[in-house]
């Protein structure tokens, strides 16, 4: 009851159109941060992680933009079964950052793909209660990418779905004291992408 009353106030408090924070957010980081809680989650599942070799920033609202990680990655557990390989690949373009979450579930079913944004939309109802899910989590990442100026589109097809942000890029540096050390991040990528040695 918790969750579902926090999920509906950060719904209230976009739709009124209440501005968020605006920084520079170094997404690599916030992705290595993302998939590493969400292999501690799920266990059973295979975790893949695929980062370019340079910080990849926008502006925004470091926790939300976290939270749509998470909720990205929590759907993909919830709706598939263990043993399903779920990747998650950032990238940056010339003036966007682009950030895609796959698995190789079972897919998304036909009747729900055009509603899978909207509130209180959940696939498989009897695991989604079990995983204590609010049926909220993907109008959330929809609602936030939108107060972002982003988007985030789905594909799916049995074996194959994909979930697809895109970010305005920051192509203001960070302090040098802000981003993270290039040897703690080669750490945490070896930590994430082969702990699970996993992916393969």
């Amino acid at each position: 009851m918790t969750v579902l009353v926090d999920d509906l106030l950060l719904l209230a408090r976009l739709d009124s159109g209440r501005p968020l924070a605006s920084e520079t957010v170094d997404m690599t980081k916030l992705t290595i941060d993302a998939v590493s809680d969400a292999q501690v989650a799920g266990p059973d599942h295979r975790w893949e992680l695929d980062l370019p070799d340079d910080p990849v920033l926008t502006l925004g609202d470091d926790a939300r933009l976290h939270q749509v990680l998470a909720n990205l990655l929590a759907n993909a557990r919830t709706h598939t079964p263990p043993g399903t390989l779920v990747s998650c690949r950032l990238r940056a373009t010339a003036g966007s950052v682009v950030l895609t979450v796959t698995d190789n579930g079972p897919g998304i079913p036909a009747h729900l793909r055009p509603e899978i944004f909207h509130r209180f939309v959940r696939g498989d109802s009897s695991r989604s209660r079990a995983a204590g899910s609010t049926g909220l989590g993907l109008a959330i990442v929809a609602a936030v990418v939108a107060a972002h100026d982003g988007t985030v589109s789905v594909q799916s097809r049995p074996g194959l779905t994909s979930f697809t942000v895109e970010l305005p890029r920051d192509r203001n540096p960070l302090p040098a004291g802000d981003l993270m050390p290039e040897r703690q991040r080669g750490r945490s990528e070896v930590l994430v992408a082969v702990s699970p040695a996993v992916a393969g």
